[in-house]
């Protein structure tokens, strides 16, 4: 039997007393794109009524519902308009950003060649500017509707915040545990990895769990 199955197996015990075992799981699993790639929700406040709400990916949409009011919306894709063509006068590949809104419908567009400075009629493409990936929670909203973590609450002034209720089990049973180890012991990142330190910090071990739990009762 391998040292990391004895390691799983062993009761660890201080004194009489035994210690709460926690294994860490895979880094980003709790990121924004991550939840919403698998399939799962971010759970959010509804900016109508102010109940719970939450935003899933669905059909190729990103769209957040309420689940009291109703109310809903879908996110629409954001573009970024693209030149590209082969520079007239120096013959070199170009391919420039096109900001000006009066050009990007159509077809062919003026671009300025960054080599030579040259004025080139180029071809316009068009193509998703999130190409799938999003930004990543800040202040405890969201970042593509700007709506506020269901799960939100404050430690000693600092936020403190859960996409969804599995992210809020994980980070209960991370701060409450006395033991932590890696899966398998290989992972150089975890997903603990990403947890303020102030949550970390052992003199708040017990006022984060207690803010943390009464958060579990909040639907």
């Amino acid at each position: 039997m391998g040292q990391t199955r004895l390691i799983q197996q062993q009761i660890h015990r201080r004194g009489d007393f035994e210690l709460k075992r926690f294994e860490d799981e895979g880094a980003y699993k709790y990121s924004y794109y991550a939840v919403l790639h698998r399939g799962e929700r971010i759970e959010v406040k509804c900016p109508e009524c102010g109940g719970h709400a939450y935003i899933e990916c669905a059909n190729g949409e990103v769209q957040w519902r309420c689940s009291q009011c109703y109310a809903q919306a879908v996110k629409e894709e954001d573009y970024e308009y693209i030149g590209r063509g082969y520079c007239a006068v120096c013959e070199r590949w170009i391919s420039v950003e096109v900001t000006d809104k009066k050009q990007i419908s159509h077809s062919l567009v003026h671009i300025t060649c960054p080599h030579c400075g040259a004025v080139n009629q180029a071809e316009m493409h068009k193509r998703p500017a999130s190409r799938g990936y999003y930004r990543e929670i800040q202040n405890g909203r969201d970042p593509l509707f700007d709506l506020e973590l269901y799960f939100l609450d404050h430690v000693r002034g600092k936020q403190i915040w859960a996409v969804n209720r599995e992210h809020l089990n994980y980070l209960i049973a991370y701060v409450s545990a006395d033991l932590r180890v890696k899966s398998g012991g290989k992972m150089i990142k975890t997903a603990s990895h990403s947890i303020p330190a102030y949550i970390k910090d052992a003199k708040n071990r017990e006022t984060v769990t207690r803010v943390l739990s009464k958060m579990q009762h909040n639907f």
